[in-house]
């Protein structure tokens, strides 16, 4: 399997996993990242999973549409087994809490190879953002 295509397959299952944890089941998200991971939430940074744990936990419950999504394999970051990292771009709307009102949002991931577990990734960066 190419490169390209092993992207968009693990591209489609983390997409799938990652938003419906998100919005019902957020203490789960913690496996997919590491005590390096860098984390940026609308203009906040966050370094490691514990804190960005504590800062999920504090937001109000969400439900996230997804309205479309792209990735793209990154060859700079081939581990010795040759899996690539993936950079993925998800756009859609999030609702939190009883607020009414839809708000756009773009996120991006970097998700990197594991090296202890072949074929699985963690999300090495994270950036998430209003618009």
């Amino acid at each position: 399997m190419n490169p390209t295509s092993i992207a968009e397959k693990s591209t489609e299952q983390f997409v799938q996993f990652y938003y419906p944890n998100y919005d019902k089941q957020r203490s789960s998200l913690g496996s997919l990242y590491r005590d390096g991971s860098a984390i940026l939430w609308n203009g906040n940074a966050f370094s490691g999973v514990q804190q960005y744990s504590e800062f999920l936990g504090r937001l109000p419950a969400s439900q996230h549409d997804i309205d479309v999504y792209d990735c793209q394999p990154l060859s700079a970051m081939a581990n010795a087994q040759g899996a690539t990292g993936i950079l993925i771009n998800v756009t859609g709307t999030v609702k939190y809490g009883d607020h009414p009102a839809k708000k756009n949002f773009s996120q991006a991931f970097i998700l990197a190879p594991d090296e202890v577990q072949a074929g699985n990734y963690y999300v090495q960066s994270e950036n998430f953002r209003f618009v």
